[in-house]
């Protein structure tokens, strides 16, 4: 493990790192819809975790669609 991978991150630093706002991400955690760590009140993230998180959450494009994206962009 990199230290990077052992440093915990803040809601805030998190928030920074994801590009969201630390509203949202708070609704996230209360959710559970993120990876997160809990020491006894405080919330901290992992930054590998948040990694996985958005390779879990990133879509591709329907085969359908590239054709027509290819014809828009080829242009």
């Amino acid at each position: 493990m990199t230290s990077s991978e052992k440093k915990l991150l803040t809601i805030e630093e998190a928030s920074h790192f994801l590009s969201i706002k630390i509203s949202r991400l708070r609704t996230a955690v209360f959710k559970k819809e993120i990876p997160f760590v809990k020491i006894g009140r405080l919330v901290r993230f992992q930054e590998s975790d948040l990694l996985k998180w958005i390779e879990s959450n990133t879509h591709g494009v329907k085969k359908e669609s590239r054709g027509v994206l290819d014809a828009i962009f080829n242009d």
